[in-house]
């Protein structure tokens, strides 16, 4: 596939887009694990590198491409559930000038910690 960057922002294994995706199905009861699941299906499917948290799943990608695609397919695996209304976030961590990756992220933010 060809990038949608420019030369000098070309991606390298390091370099990822990291996506911050929460899905809030409205309406179904105040536990909706099982219907979020069907979303981490779609990630496990699509051999997504995830992170869950109680709040939200992180996810790594090669574009923004095929970060909303795969947005895409989970917000449409909670719906395919019978689920009638969700309020879906996503955030895009999209740095072009430096090589990092999700656990380089967590792994610099523990070292600042360890100085203090």
């Amino acid at each position: 596939m060809k990038s949608i960057y420019p030369t000098e922002y070309a991606l390298t294994p390091e370099m990822r887009i990291i996506v911050e995706l929460s899905i809030v199905p409205l309406g179904e009861g105040t536990s909706v694990s099982n219907i979020l699941a069907y979303a981490i299906k779609e990630l496990e499917k699509k051999g997504v590198k995830y992170e869950l948290t109680p709040m939200c799943t992180v996810f790594e990608t090669d574009s923004v491409e095929e970060a909303l695609n795969i947005v895409k397919a989970a917000h449409e695996a909670v719906f395919k559930q019978g689920v009638k209304r969700t309020v879906t976030t996503v955030k895009l961590d999209d740095r072009r000038d430096a090589e990092r990756s999700m656990r380089s992220k967590v792994d610099s933010l523990k070292k600042a910690v360890e100085k203090l």
